[in-house]
C-alpha cells in the first residue's frame, strides 16, 4: 500500500494529465499499464498510485521512487495531451507525522492545490508560505491530513490533502483561513485551482 509521509524520504513523480470526460477511463487504464508493464519493473520504483478527478477532467500519476537516480519519467501517451510531468519531495505536513495510506475505494477524497511559479527562484518563498497556510489549515473539521511536495526543478507545488468529503472541502474553501498570506502566494506563482476533487483508482 502506497503510504505518503515526509519521514519516508522517497521522492515522487506526479504527473497530471488533462483529458476530456468521455476519455478519462481510457486514459485511467493507459495510466495503469505505464505503471505495471513498465514503471514497477525498475529497480528504484517503490509505489504506483493512480487517481481520477470527480468531475472527469483529469487523471493524476503519482509514483513514488527510491532516489532521482533511479527515477524514470513518465511516458506520454500519443494519443492524449502531454502530462505536466515533475519530481517532488515533500517539505511540509499537517498534522506533523502523519501518514496518508493510498488504497483504491479508500474512505475520503483527494485534493491538489496546484501552483506554478512565475519564476523558478520563487519556489523557497513560497514554500515558507505555503508552510504558514498549512498551519492555517490544519484542524479544519473534515481534513484528515495534508503533504506538501515541491518540484526538485523548482516549478512547482503541490499539495496533497485528504478530505472526508466535498462538503468539508467546500466549507474551508468559502472561508479560507489562508487568505491573509494568500496575495503574496498569487504574486509568485500561478494557482490551477480545481474545485473538484479525486479519488484514488489504483495502487501498487
Amino acid at each position: 500500500m502506497p503510504l505518503v509521509n515526509q519521514a519516508n524520504g522517497l521522492l515522487a513523480e506526479f504527473a497530471i494529465f488533462p483529458v476530456e470526460p468521455d476519455s478519462q477511463a481510457n486514459l485511467v487504464d493507459r495510466a495503469i499499464q505505464n505503471i505495471e508493464s513498465t514503471l514497477k519493473h525498475n529497480a528504484g520504483f517503490s509505489s504506483g498510485t493512480v487517481l481520477r478527478s470527480c468531475d472527469g477532467l483529469r487523471v493524476t500519476s503519482y509514483v513514488q521512487w527510491a532516489d532521482q537516480g533511479s527515477y524514470l519519467a513518465t511516458q506520454p501517451f500519443t494519443e492524449f495531451a502531454v502530462p505536466d510531468v515533475h519530481l517532488y519531495d515533500i517539505f511540509a505536513e499537517e498534522p506533523e507525522g502523519s501518514e496518508l495510506h493510498l488504497s483504491p475505494n479508500m474512505d475520503g477524497l483527494i485534493n491538489f492545490g496546484i501552483f506554478k511559479m512565475k519564476q523558478p527562484e520563487n519556489q523557497p518563498r513560497f514554500a515558507e508560505l505555503f508552510r504558514q497556510a498549512l498551519k492555517m489549515v490544519s484542524g479544519q473539521a473534515g481534513l484528515i491530513s495534508t503533504h506538501t511536495h515541491r518540484s526538485l526543478d523548482g516549478w512547482r507545488c503541490i499539495n496533497f490533502g485528504h478530505w472526508r468529503s466535498l462538503e468539508d472541502f467546500t466549507a474551508m474553501d468559502s472561508n479560507r483561513p489562508f487568505s491573509p498570506i494568500f496575495g503574496e502566494m498569487l504574486d509568485l506563482a500561478n494557482n490551477e485551482y480545481q474545485k473538484k476533487l479525486h479519488e484514488v483508482v489504483f495502487t501498487t
